[in-house]
């Protein structure tokens, strides 16, 4: 594998090398929402104007987008390769209201992704919580966060579907559902190889073939290679963070006997051997005694320090004062402010630097086509190991440490029912979905005071049935209403977690074993706490039965969360004109509950949250104005959410909570503009207005003035293509996007530290098709403006002592040669 990446690296350098020169222009806009593929890849057919059809599959039949009652951004594979667009998180810079970032709060992995669609997603890439938007991938659900940040290649499309798609989709959907479909074999000869250079020693190369193995049978490949150095310089050991360094491929095989059966088998691998995410730390909070007297909710709860454990029980014992004196900031021995850096892309972070990425799957899908009805079975499997390291404390020392150990397989299962009757007056999709979830995360923790395992196992099986009909009413009048049941289990054994190390032993008299040991043994698994008056554990106290060895931080009883809910919807759309057409829909998602899996130093039981809900209201008009040259799409809508799902810091762990109701009121304004043949505009206005109507307590510090994570007031996009020229001498396109996003907190509890303001990131590129079209030269540059804008990160200044953030990468440049036969 080494020698392969070697040779693919040596033939991109050789590629860009020798390929023509070409000087990128800098514009303010860059592509049209041209459609280049099959229907099922949500492509388009012939324009029959200014602006082509779009044709997407988001009620699981091919439509035509201004015909569907829901709000959808959709771009074809052209488009995707226009804005060289690399994953599925830079799909949000041309979606209003739509919030991606390519972290996870609290993980060093460089494969996670967090979404948030209209408000509404999830920080926590746990496996013991789900994500809130949902993603498929040919028609299979990616069931975790971690393995979601999809790269982008021989993609026919990308559909985002905003608001609840609790019917037709349902599993998480309760945000939103992005939809990724791959080019498909067809019966002509394809060969196109790409190489790419840039900043940070970027070299990639792509190769793809489509070949027509007999008259019946078809075969696509496409292998991609990407690497680059990181962004993020490491004071400590002149590593690098932020790097790629991936493989990725897929082959697929289409077999038609007939014109009425169709079966596709396809195979895909990803192999990410990185380096961590970048990541920052802004501030460090020493502390001059072993337990923080905090204020939670009008209880007074004593948490210890981290920093405390390290500088005076620990590596820094002797050497970084007495306790009740701070460690001195001189001496680098000692965890104090001095680790603090003046430059986001420098970290004295000296822990593991890793995150190592192993994926593979396959997926079956049938299609017998009776006539008025088609039967379409999709069987998957996929399979993901992960190993990501995460220095929590971001100094040279051994402080704060830990390690996510994740190996994940899921096999999925759904049939459907596609078909129309009355004259094609009555459309439905009937069908049933079933989804297995099995594996694990133990995850070693190293603190300044203790060293432990948290984490476990999981075992999931979701079962659906769902029905949806759309009946013409009359030639202008239609009307959509679907139902979906659903019946999940999640079940957590935690029987991993365990202290294996209390650096208070010995120093206590009263609890030889450790203070933190001793508190496990007094509360977990016990009727009543055995805590003496000033909060210290009982010194006599003795393990309960579902806590052997007394070392358990929580019960070692595996513990399951069912749920079973009726998701229903309805939809009525009105064509005014032809080019004019309005709708009203109603719709409600769930996300089933769950368990907390960070938990130190004790609980009763395994903190568990319920589900959440979202009843969505939604109007819009969808039109097409001056003779196709104008495309002009209207949303507006109001969430009600309950029982919202948060993160929240309470003492070292930070643990899923509902924290309430609320309400989020929006709008959006989506369209394409072609003026003339040489210019297409793309454009996106979007706005939310979300708020908090109750919070319960056990959401504390979260109150009703609390701002929602991820969730900016405004979204702004614009996107241009220009034909400079188009005759015998080639053809000459100039690309340019603005995206701009309002401020927003990345956390539920607001910290400041991580209150990104509002900010502009600017692209532009240049391609040149030399004639015959065989041959094309891109040059570019992301993030034009230099733009380092917070993505993600994680504070802790109580207990951890430290707040650390990931920014986004820096300006870059890139120069690709591409050949198509």
């Amino acid at each position: 594998m080494n020698t392969i990446l070697r040779i693919a690296r040596k033939r991109a350098f050789f590629l860009a090398g020798s390929s023509l020169a070409i000087g990128y222009i800098v514009a303010s806009s860059t592509s049209a929402w041209a459609q280049d593929a099959a229907a099922p890849q949500a492509a388009s057919e012939q324009s029959r104007g200014g602006l082509d059809d779009i044709v997407v599959t988001a009620r699981k039949r091919e439509e035509n987008a201004q015909d569907t009652p829901i709000a959808i951004t959709a771009m074809s594979g052209s488009m995707i390769e226009d804005r060289q667009i690399a994953n599925v998180a830079q799909v949000a810079s041309y979606a209003p209201n739509v919030n991606i970032q390519p972290v996870g709060n609290i993980s060093g992995s460089s494969a996670s992704l967090t979404a948030f669609i209209r408000g509404v997603g999830q920080t926590d890439f746990n496996i013991t919580v789900d994500p809130g938007v949902g993603i498929y991938v040919d028609g299979v659900y990616v069931a975790r966060s971690v393995g979601g940040l999809l790269d982008m290649a021989d993609i026919g499309s990308v559909q985002i579907l905003r608001g609840p798609q609790g019917t037709l989709f349902g599993k998480n959907t309760i945000g939103g559902a992005i939809i990724v479909n791959s080019k498909q074999p067809t019966d002509k000869f394809e060969l196109q190889l790409e190489a790419t250079t840039g900043r940070f020693n970027r070299a990639d190369v792509k190769g793809i073939v489509n070949i027509p193995i007999s008259d019946t049978l078809a075969m696509r490949a496409v292998a991609s290679y990407e690497t680059r150095d990181g962004y993020q310089r490491r004071l400590f050991d002149g590593g690098r963070q932020g790097d790629k360094d991936s493989f990725s491929g897929r082959v697929t095989f289409k077999w038609e006997p007939s014109d009425a059966f169709t079966a596709t088998l396809a195979g895909d691998v990803n192999i990410r051997r990185e380096a961590s995410a970048a990541y920052t730390l802004v501030e460090n909070r020493d502390s001059p005694d072993l337990l923080q007297i905090v204020n939670i909710n009008g209880r007074t709860v004593a948490f210890p320090s981290s920093n405390f454990g390290y500088n005076k029980l620990g590596g820094g014992a002797g050497q970084c004062g007495a306790p009740g004196e701070l460690a001195p900031v001189s001496n680098p021995n000692c965890v104090s402010s001095r680790w603090l850096t003046d430059d986001i892309d420098e970290t004295w972070a000296g822990g593991p630097n890793r995150s190592d990425f192993d994926l593979w799957g396959t997926n079956l899908t049938l299609e017998y086509d009776m006539g008025d009805v088609t039967l379409k079975s999709i069987s998957a499997y996929r399979d993901q190991k992960s190993t990501i390291e995460f220095d929590f404390d971001v100094t040279p020392l051994e402080v704060l440490g830990l390690t996510n150990n994740i190996d994940l397989w899921q096999a999925s299962q759904e049939l459907q029912l596609i078909g129309s009757v009355l004259d094609d007056r009555l459309k439905f999709t009937l069908g049933a979905f079933y989804l297995k979830e099995k594996g694990e995360d133990i995850e070693p923790l190293r603190f300044g005071f203790a060293n432990f395992f948290s984490g476990g196992k999981i075992n999931n099986d979701s079962y659906a049935a769902y029905l949806q009909a759309t009946f013409d009413v009359t030639d202008r009048l239609s009307i959509t209403p679907g139902i979906r049941y659903t019946d999940e289990t999640k079940r957590f054994d935690p029987s991993a977690q365990v202290i294996t190390r209390d650096y208070t032993q010995g120093v206590l008299p009263p609890y030889p074993d450790g203070v933190f040991i001793q508190y496990s043994r007094c509360i977990v698994g016990q009727a009543v706490p055995q805590l003496l008056p000033n909060g210290f554990p009982d010194p006599a106290c003795v393990p309960a039965a579902v806590n052997p060895g007394g070392n358990h931080p929580i019960p070692a009883v595996e513990v399951n969360a069912k749920a079973k809910e009726w998701t229903p919807s309805v939809a009525a759309n009105y064509q005014f004109t032809d080019d004019i057409m309005g709708y009203a829909s109603y719709s409600k998602g769930f996300k089933n509950g769950g368990f907390s899996q960070r938990i130190f130093p004790a609980e009763q039981v395994t903190p568990s949250f319920t589900p959440e809900f979202v009843t969505s209201y939604e109007i819009g008009l969808k039109t097409e104005l001056f003779d196709r040259r104008l495309r002009l799409n209207l949303a507006l809508f109001q969430s009600d959410y309950s029982d919202i799902q948060i993160v929240v810091n309470e003492g070292i762990a930070p643990k899923v909570r509902n924290a309430g109701k609320g309400r989020i009121k929006g709008f959006e304004v989506e369209g394409q503009a072609a003026p003339t043949d040489w210019l297409r505009i793309d454009y996106g206005l979007g706005y939310l207005d979300a708020k908090y109507r109750t919070v319960d307590p056990s959401a504390f510090p979260v109150m009703l003035g609390s701002k929602f994570a991820f969730v900016p007031e405004w979204t702004t996009t614009v996107a241009a293509n220009i034909t400079a020229f188009d005759n015998d001498n080639g053809k000459l396109t100039i690309r340019g996007d603005w995206y701009y996003q309002s401020g927003t907190f990345k956390d539920a509890v607001n910290s400041p530290q991580l209150y990104q303001s509002g900010y502009s990131v600017f692209g532009a590129n240049a391609s040149y098709a030399l004639p015959g079209e065989h041959f094309t030269v891109t040059a570019g540059v992301t993030n034009l403006a230099d733009k380092r804008y917070i993505q993600g990160g994680y504070v802790d200044l109580d207990v951890g002592g430290a707040a650390g953030a990931t920014y986004s990468r820096p300006r870059e440049w890139f120069l690709k040669v591409g050949y198509k036969y």
